[in-house]
């Protein structure tokens, strides 16, 4: 109640914050020491709280012993993390501060660089932990690492509002409007930039009247794909993935939900194909919006809403003369057209789906318009993975399915999903799952009953392993 305060605009203008408050001792933390004015308006600002508390009744004891003030040098991140403290929800700056410590500015200017201030402070915390999606929900923000949602701070309600019209305003949306669902994009910071993709919709029910979920996507340009062998894959996994990458044409499939590394086993792939062919292959991705920079590699943005749709993008990427081509993700007819397009001219392709096995992967290419027995002819192989989570640990539940001889001429046009799984060769990690969860739990690890790993591949587990 009694504690000292500085504004977030007011550090974000001055580079200054309060590192420690002890009662009538404070330090401050400074972007630059040598700044004496500014260390003057402090002292005159401490000086004049403690004189206005002191004459107050209830002051506390500690508030009347003698004033003491003490400046260190920080740097942008510390002042980030001291800053941070006052979007908490719960925390208020007095409106006394705040008229005493404002320059004297427009008010629509303050709320403006404490949204600045806030926005550069959740994407700072966004990337060191190497967070993809960032979600605003009413007062709460999530992060989504390593595909799960990690609750962030609770920001102050009124700050949020500032906070979402920022972000319209950089992704060049309509500010004032919250009744339509909106998409757009910026680019943060101009060193090591954050290309991120925004999504608004708004949102009804008793928490939410009146308000927007908006979810940032991060595209961060100075993730590395990491390197093949370290994602997950067992040793008869990287076999079979060696082997289709010696493919001169045809479709790699790599599956699985939201979340589970599609795009990062994507271009470790291609990271791979680009060091072991020293240069000697064309490889070219088409994406909306590329998630990684590969080395070596050709990267397209597609962007259907302002630019070159798929089809377009193709045209000129066959006059590119490419021996590989990627395209990032297979959602509509559109994209399944350019993917048969692209493998039966001669090309190795790869593309993302959303489907948990290969049956299923067949199934839905299918319902996009392909011809059963012409994807047959095309296909090499399917990657199906999932991210399975005990406590901190993250396992890669994966199935490579590798089409079994005579693949094209056994396919029928009523199999079931099970019926075109069992015409494919599947290499798993599950038993190194399965036996890794029984190590843990006799160890006692676990305290719960964890019989294997859970996700979209549980009773497929059960019929592989035995």
């Amino acid at each position: 109640m009694f504690d000292f305060k500085l504004t977030p605009a007011y550090c974000l203008f001055n580079g200054a914050a309060i590192l420690e408050q002890h009662g009538s001792e404070i330090i401050f933390l400074l972007e630059n020491l040598d700044d004496v004015v500014l260390q003057g308006r402090l002292r005159r600002a401490f000086k004049n709280y403690l004189d206005s508390v002191r004459a107050l009744d209830d002051c506390p004891g500690e508030l009347k012993e003698e004033m003491r003030i003490d400046f260190v040098k920080g740097n942008r991140d510390q002042l980030r993390r001291c800053v941070s403290g006052l979007y908490k929800a719960g925390v208020r700056v007095g409106d006394e501060q705040e008229q005493a410590l404002f320059l004297n500015g427009k008010e629509n200017e303050k709320k403006e660089a404490a949204a600045v201030l806030l926005l550069d402070s959740i994407l700072h915390d966004a990337r060191s932990k190497k967070a993809t999606d960032i979600h605003i929900e009413k007062n709460c923000v999530r992060f989504r690492i390593n595909g799960r949602l990690e609750r962030g701070e609770e920001l102050v309600e009124e700050r949020v509002c500032e906070l979402v019209q920022r972000i319209k305003l950089l992704a060049g949306m309509n500010v004032i409007e919250k009744h339509r669902c909106q998409d757009g994009r910026f680019v943060y910071e101009s060193t090591d930039p954050i290309f991120v993709r925004v999504s608004t919709v708004p949102v009804i029910g008793k928490n939410y009247l009146g308000s927007e979920s908006l979810v940032m996507r991060l595209l961060d340009t100075s993730r590395v794909p990491l390197d093949l062998k370290h994602l997950g894959f067992n040793e008869d996994q990287l076999c079979g993935i060696d082997e289709i990458l010696k493919a001169k044409n045809g479709l790699v499939l790599v599956c699985g939900p939201t979340g589970a590394g599609k795009s990062t086993t994507v271009a470790a792939v291609l990271l791979e194909m680009e060091k072991r062919e020293s240069e000697k292959l064309k490889i070219i991705s088409m994406e909306d919006p590329p998630e990684y920079v590969i080395p070596g590699v050709s990267q397209i943005q597609v962007d259907e809403n302002h630019f070159t749709s798929y089809d377009e993008a193709l045209a000129h990427v066959f006059r590119q003369d490419p021996d590989v081509i990627m395209i990032g993700e297979i959602r509509d007819e559109i994209t399944a057209g350019v993917a048969l397009r692209a493998a039966l001219t001669g090309h190795l392709v790869f593309a993302t789906l959303h489907t948990s096995g290969p049956g299923e992967a067949i199934l839905r290419l299918e319902n996009l318009g392909l011809e059963r027995k012409l994807l047959a002819s095309i296909l090499r192989a399917t990657i199906c993975q999932e991210l399975d989570y005990k406590d901190e640990e993250i396992f890669l539940c994966a199935d490579l399915a590798i089409p079994k001889v005579k693949f094209g001429s056994l396919v029928e046009k009523f199999m079931s999903e099970e019926e075109l799984d069992d015409l494919f060769i599947h290499l798993t990690n599950f038993s190194e799952a399965f036996n890794k969860t029984l190590d843990d739990l006799k160890s006692g690890k676990y305290k719960r009953k964890v019989l294997l790993p859970g996700g979209i591949y549980g009773q497929k587990i059960h019929k592989r392993i035995g």
